[in-house]
C-alpha cells in the first residue's frame, strides 16, 4: 500500500495535523500519505553531459497533466524545502511519468538530482501547470522549435500531436551545440519512419552560421513556415529572435512561446535601495537584488518559492502597498493588494508585502 483510501484520509485529517502523519508514516513508507503526491524513483538513464531522465512511479495522489506541461519537484535541502518545475516528457495517462533534468551550473535542485538522486529513492510532487499544450484540435500543419535542453516540452508535444494525427505535416527545427548535445534525438529520428508527415532538422552551432537563427535559415528548413500554428522553448536569444521575425511579419499570433531558463538580471542596472516590508512576519530590509524574493533571501527571510522564473507561482503573495514592475513583461503594477510573483518583481517604490 502507498497510500490511504481518500475517505480515510478524510476522516483522520479532521482529528489529526497532516503532517505528523505524513512525518510518521514516512518512517515506515514515505510513498505513504494523506494527500501528498510522492514517487519513487524507477530508473535514471544520461540523455546528454548534462541531461538526465528520471523516470519516477507516483502515489495514488498524482493527477494527470497535458502534454507539454511542467511539474514542481519538492526536495529538502540544508534544512529548507527548495522547489524547481521539469517538463513532464512521459505520454499523459501513463502509470509511469518522466522528466528530464537538465544540470544548472549553480542548480541546488538539478546538481542534487543528477549527483544524489538515484533509483528506488522517494521525492515529492507538486503541481503540475502550464499554458505550452496543444489545442483541443490538432492544426493541420505544426511547426515546433527547441534550443537546447527546450526541447523536453517540444518533443513532449510532437508524441501527443503525432499520436492524435497519426499523418500530420510538422516540421520540428532543433537547435543545439553539438550533435552530443541532443536529447531524444534518437527517438525523433525513429518517429520520422514512423511517420512520413514528420521533416526533422538539428540546426549544430559546430556546423557555423547554418547552426543559429535568422529569417533566411528558417526560410530554408521550412518554406511554409509562415502558414504554421508554431511553437517555440528555448534560450532567451533564440525566443527573441523567433519572436522579432513573427512580430515583423505580424503573424504572432499563430506563435506559442514557453518561458525556458532562469531570469538574469541586467549587470548594467543599477539596483534601487528600496524599503521592502514584510508585514506578518514584522521584517524590514533594503531592497539588494534583482528581485524581491532575491532581496528577502539576502536579507535572511525564506518565503515560499518554486522555480524562479514566474511560472509555478509558489511565490504569489499579496503585495499591500507599493511599485513593482514585472521582470518578463515590464508591467508596472502600482496598484495596491495586488496578487505578485516575487521572483520576477522589482520594487521600484517602497514595499510592503503579506509574508
Amino acid at each position: 500500500m502507498t497510500s490511504l483510501n481518500p475517505t480515510v484520509s478524510r476522516v483522520i485529517g479532521k482529528f489529526i495535523k497532516e503532517d505528523w502523519l505524513d512525518f510518521v508514516f514516512a518512517h515506515v513508507n514515505p510513498m505513504l500519505t494523506l494527500n501528498r503526491s510522492m514517487a519513487k524513483v524507477v530508473s535514471v538513464t544520461e540523455e546528454t553531459s548534462d541531461i538526465k531522465r528520471f523516470v519516477l512511479s507516483p502515489n495514488q495522489h498524482w493527477a494527470s497533466f497535458k502534454a507539454g506541461q511542467f511539474v514542481s519537484v519538492r526536495v529538502m535541502l540544508d534544512g529548507v524545502y527548495v522547489e524547481r518545475c521539469y517538463s513532464l516528457v512521459s505520454a499523459p495517462n501513463e502509470p509511469l511519468i518522466e522528466i528530464a533534468v537538465k544540470r544548472q551550473p549553480h542548480g541546488k535542485v538539478s546538481n542534487w538530482m543528477h549527483d544524489t538522486l538515484s533509483v528506488g529513492d522517494v521525492i515529492e510532487l507538486g503541481d503540475v501547470g502550464g499554458e505550452f499544450v496543444l489545442p483541443a484540435a490538432v492544426p493541420d500543419k505544426l511547426l515546433l522549435i527547441a534550443g537546447g535542453s527546450g526541447v523536453t516540452p517540444i518533443y513532449s508535444l510532437l508524441v501527443q500531436a503525432l499520436s492524435e494525427r497519426v499523418a500530420l505535416d510538422v516540421v520540428v527545427l532543433y537547435y543545439a551545440n553539438t550533435a552530443d548535445d541532443l536529447a531524444f534525438a534518437q527517438e525523433m529520428r525513429e518517429l520520422t519512419a514512423k511517420h512520413p508527415g514528420l521533416r526533422l532538422q538539428f540546426a549544430l552551432a559546430s556546423d557555423g552560421d547554418i547552426g543559429f537563427f535568422s529569417q533566411e535559415q528558417l526560410a530554408a528548413a521550412c518554406t511554409d513556415f509562415e502558414d504554421r500554428t508554431t511553437y517555440i522553448c528555448g534560450p532567451a536569444g533564440l525566443m527573441s529572435a523567433v519572436t522579432s521575425v513573427w512580430k515583423a511579419l505580424g503573424i504572432e499570433a499563430r506563435l506559442t512561446k514557453e518561458v525556458f531558463g532562469f531570469i538574469t538580471a541586467d549587470p548594467d542596472a543599477s539596483i534601487s535601495e528600496m524599503p521592502i516590508t514584510l508585514q506578518r512576519s514584522q521584517q524590514e530590509f533594503i531592497n539588494s537584488k534583482s528581485s524581491l524574493l532575491e532581496s528577502a533571501e539576502a536579507a535572511g527571510a525564506r518565503p515560499a518559492h518554486g522555480c524562479r522564473t514566474g511560472v509555478c507561482k509558489t511565490c504569489s503573495c499579496t503585495k499591500v502597498s507599493g511599485v513593482v514592475r514585472d521582470l518578463l513583461t515590464g508591467a508596472i503594477d502600482d496598484q495596491p493588494n495586488t496578487q505578485i510573483r516575487i521572483c520576477i518583481s522589482e520594487p521600484l517604490s517602497a514595499v510592503t508585502l503579506d509574508i
